[in-house]
Formats: structure tokens, C-alpha cells, sequence
């Protein structure tokens, strides 16, 4: 098939003013009939999409190298700019893609779509500014194609990630999606000026797909994943605070494990669990900090993704904690017995080794302890271990039990605005459930913002004050502060530099009237 490449155009992306009390009715509707149809398309799409992520930051890495001033922007519409590329797919055969437009194609056999980078210099140079060198992150996208996965939550979002496993990538409605390209440099003005647990977002994509009725836009934003395979976590929590409808049925099982929701916590970690002092008080002033600045941004029912690693536990301990009875306690016993007798089948080609070891090696660029800037003992709480060494998670002690884990964590979900429909919703279970409504997911900012810090703070983290005993094992050599070592987040990642030079010209504390300047 004869091909052509199309010329990288650039515009300027009309932004609209933010208006926190839209009621945002067409996304409601249409977002849900649009991922309806593209479903079934997802394989394809994810190609389109790999190949204009290496595309479009090529052209930009090319320009930043030999610039060249042209008429489209001027300085401070630098957030608007966009770079957009046509791609044509053949839908029966997604390897053969190519930039541009064929005439001799069938237009049932085929998938148009415009794929547009949305303020592509200025993401490019936030993931710069937070340790992420965009030669790395182009790597992450040229060699192998996306792995295509179900978005597990409620909102049915297609969702991807890279082969190594170091960045997601989510569709957004269009007014999250505006949302973020308003704060746009007021966000990464947070994410180099102070500590923050937020989620890095390092990418955002429109893309406009033709159909034979009409066409569809979507948008992709593409997030730095906390939980990558090389950090060997064996529960991951999604905690708001809230507790109706917040645990999971039935027994647990290793794939649940994955799902867990707050309520699953109080039941597994009923006493919470201890981290040292200096991180607790580190971690609870970054915690409300970052709670105000999206209570002020009228935004709710995000969430904190907690993912901890157990050293003290087996795979099977930690499913048999939650207590059964029955039938399923039988079905539970006769389970273990027949695990102990059987193997694992060794069933993976020899493509998906490769794959597989390489996302084994990459560590997550969101390491707790740089996002934090607080300090800790390594030599003590990390003894030999490389992972924990890279990737600097909190260590913590369950309480009671005094089983060691590591912890990492992240605020994610972080584009929901309190619109109409939201205070609707809540209008209505304010009136058929007054004592009960503030339990709910989606309640107003002020309330989400108390909620979950008394939540975190009271039931999940705990300070241990001088109750820490961290037992060391499988050590090679003396653990007495080799080198009188103290590994601080700043020092020694580069996403906490530019905090470390700009410290004496920001406050750590947000106050309810100092709300950010974020340019739109």
C-alpha cells in the first residue's frame, strides 16, 4: 500500500473559561456513547496513539534543539498550543498504520483520526523539571505497542499502558480535560515548588476520530504510574474517606487484593498502621496542603492510592485475613491444600518475556520519600533491598501485629469538579439520607476535604512516635548508619531540586485566602 506522511500543523486550542457551577450534561452523555463505540476499536486506537506521542515529541525535542520563532504563538499562550498529525488505520490489519491519507482505501476497512498534542512545550518541559528526561519517556512509547487493559472503576475509561509499565494512559471528558489545561502552569508550578503527593500528569491528547455519521473527540491525558510491577505491591487501596458501597464482596482473592476500597482496610488494618514521627508529620502537612488546593479548585471524590508491600507476611497469610465461615471457609481450605501440590504452568512466549523483564527493571518515577522531602535511615529500614533503594517508599509497621511493610501512595482522580449534577446528587441524599449523606463518595469540597483528612489521619496513618521496632533481617553487613547515612528525598532525586533552590520563596502552608494564580 502506497503511503505518505502529513506535515505536523500547529494551532492555538481554544481553552474556555472554567465555570464551576457548569453542569457539565453534554459530557455526561456523550463521553459514554462515544467510549461505546471505539470500544471495539481499542487495539487500533492505542497504535494510532503510540506512534503520535514518538511523532509529536520528536517535532518538539526537534525545535527546542534548533528553534525557530514562528507566527502562531505569543508568550503566555504557550498552555493553548497544540500539534496535531492525521493518521489513517486499516482496521483489519492495525500493523499497517501510516501518517497522511491514502485515496485506494475502503472507508469500512479503515480508521481516521487527528491526533493533536495539547501544550506539548510546556509538558514537555514539566516532565524535565520533575525527573523525567523526555528521551526516556519517548523511549517508553518507540519499541513496543501499548498494552491495552479495562479501567476497572465505574467510569468504563479506556485505559493503557506503556511496555515498561512506567506510564499510564487514561481518556478524560472534555471538561476534565479543559480543566487541567487551565491550571496547566499553576499545576506544575506545584509540582516544583513544594512537596506534593499529587499525581504527575505529563501529557494530554485530543483525538478527533471520523466515523461515517459524524465524528468523535476524545482525550487522553498520559500519568507517571505509582504502582509498576518492580516494586512487588501486594495491596492496592482506593481511599476517599467515604464508607457506603466501599468494600468488596465475597472472600479475597490475589486479584482482589488489587481492588481494595477503605472499608477493606478497616477490616485488614483495624489499628491502623505506624510510620516514623518525622515522615507522619511530613506526610499530614503535604496531605492537607494538597486536600485545600483542590477543595479551593471546587473538586471532589479524588482519591489516595495506597500500595503496600508486606515483608513480614505470605501471599497467603494476607488472604486469609478476613475471616470465613461456611461453605466458603471449605472452599477456602480445600483452595490452600491444592496451591501447596500445584505449579504455576510456565506459559509466556518468548515476546512477552521480554516485555515482562523490562517492566521488572523500571521503577516508578513516584517515589514517596522525593515526592515527601522528608529523611529516613536507609541503611536501617531498606537493609539490602535494591527495590526499596529505588524507589524510597515510607516504611511502616502495622499495628498490633508489628509486621513491617513499605508504603507508597498518590493523589489520583484529581479532575472531578462539584458541579450542578454532583450537588444534585447530593441535594438528594441529603433529604433521603440526612445521617448518613456525608458518607457518600462525591460530597461537597469543604466536606471531602475534612472527611478525608480525618480519615487518613485517624484510621490509616498512624505516628509512632518512639514505638517503631524495625526488626533486621537478611543483612550482609552491619547496619550501624554505614557512612552516617540519611537519604532525604530532595537530595536525591531531581523532581525535589528546583523545591530545594526555590524554598526560601514559597510557604509549605496553603491558607484558605491565598488561592493559586493559575494562568488561564
Amino acid at each position: 500500500m502506497a503511503s505518505s506522511r502529513s506535515e505536523i500543523s500547529e494551532c492555538l486550542y481554544n481553552v474556555d473559561l472554567w465555570d464551576k457551577l457548569d453542569i457539565h450534561l453534554g459530557s455526561y452523555v456523550k463521553s459514554p456513547l462515544q467510549l461505546r463505540y471505539v470500544s471495539s476499536k481499542t487495539a487500533v486506537i492505542g497504535r494510532a496513539l503510540r506512534h503520535a506521542v514518538v511523532d509529536l515529541l520528536g517535532n518538539v525535542i526537534n525545535n527546542t534543539r534548533q528553534h525557530v520563532e514562528n507566527e502562531t504563538t505569543v508568550i503566555g499562550t504557550e498552555h493553548r498550543v497544540c500539534h496535531s498529525r492525521c493518521y489513517t488505520l486499516k482496521i483489519r490489519d492495525d500493523e499497517n498504520l501510516y501518517a497522511g491519507a491514502d485515496e485506494n482505501c475502503d472507508d469500512d476497512d479503515e480508521l481516521k483520526v487527528e491526533i493533536s498534542s495539547l501544550a506539548p512545550n510546556v509538558f514537555s518541559q514539566l516532565r524535565e523539571d520533575i525527573g523525567i528526561p523526555n528521551d526516556d519517556f519517548r523511549r517508553s512509547f518507540s519499541d513496543h505497542h501499548l498494552k491495552d487493559f479495562t479501567n476497572p472503576g465505574k467510569s468504563g475509561s479506556l485505559m493503557y499502558k506503556t511496555f515498561d509499565d512506567l506510564f499510564l494512559l487514561k481518556t478524560l471528558r472534555d471538561y476534565e480535560a479543559r480543566l487541567l489545561m487551565q491550571i496547566l502552569s499553576g499545576y506544575h508550578f506545584q509540582l516544583t515548588s513544594r512537596p506534593t503527593i499529587f499525581n504527575r500528569y505529563v501529557g494530554l491528547y485530543r483525538l478527533n476520530i471520523e466515523t461515517s455519521f459524524s465524528s468523535i473527540e476524545l482525550y487522553v491525558t498520559i500519568m507517571a504510574n505509582a504502582f509498576t510491577p518492580s516494586l512487588k505491591i501486594n495491596e492496592i487501596f482506593d481511599l476517599k474517606g467515604s464508607k457506603i458501597k466501599r468494600r468488596l464482596a465475597g472472600d479475597l482473592s490475589v486479584e482482589k487484593l488489587c481492588k481494595l476500597k477503605d472499608m477493606d482496610f478497616m477490616d485488614l488494618y483495624p489499628a491502623g498502621i505506624r510510620i516514623p514521627t518525622n515522615v507522619y508529620e511530613k506526610l499530614k502537612l503535604v496531605v492537607a496542603n494538597d486536600a485545600k488546593v483542590l477543595k479551593k479548585l471546587n473538586i471532589t471524590d479524588f482519591s489516595l492510592v495506597l500500595g503496600i508491600r508486606h515483608i513480614d507476611m505470605s501471599e497467603t497469610q494476607m488472604i486469609e485475613r478476613r475471616p470465613t465461615s461456611g461453605v466458603a471457609a471449605l472452599l477456602r481450605m480445600s483452595t490452600s491444600l491444592a496451591l501447596m501440590h500445584v505449579a504455576k504452568p510456565a506459559s509466556t512466549s518468548a515476546s512477552s518475556k521480554s516485555t515482562d523483564s523490562l517492566a521488572e527493571q523500571s521503577t516508578s518515577y513516584l517515589k514517596p520519600l522525593a515526592m515527601l522531602d522528608a529523611c529516613i535511615d536507609t541503611n536501617l529500614y531498606y537493609n539490602n533491598d535494591s527495590v526499596a533503594y529505588a524507589s524510597l517508599p515510607i516504611p511502616g509497621i502495622i499495628n498490633k501485629s508489628n509486621q513491617r511493610v513499605y508504603i507508597y501512595l498518590a493523589f489520583v482522580d484529581m479532575l472531578q469538579t462539584f458541579d450542578n449534577f454532583k450537588l444534585i446528587d447530593q441535594t438528594f441524599r441529603r433529604i433521603t439520607d440526612p445521617n448518613r449523606h456525608l458518607e457518600y463518595s462525591v460530597i461537597e469540597p469543604d466536606d471531602y476535604e475534612k472527611r478525608i483528612n480525618q480519615f487518613l489521619f485517624e484510621h490509616v496513618f498512624i505516628d509512632a512516635k518512639d514505638d517503631f521496632p524495625w526488626a533486621i533481617t537478611d543483612v550482609s553487613k552491619p547496619v550501624a548508619k554505614i557512612n552516617n547515612t540519611e537519604t532525604c528525598g530532595n537530595r536525591t532525586f531531581t523532581e525535589q531540586q528546583n523545591f530545594t533552590k526555590r524554598r526560601s520563596h514559597s510557604t509549605e502552608h496553603e491558607n484558605s485566602s491565598s488561592v493559586l494564580e493559575f494562568r488561564l
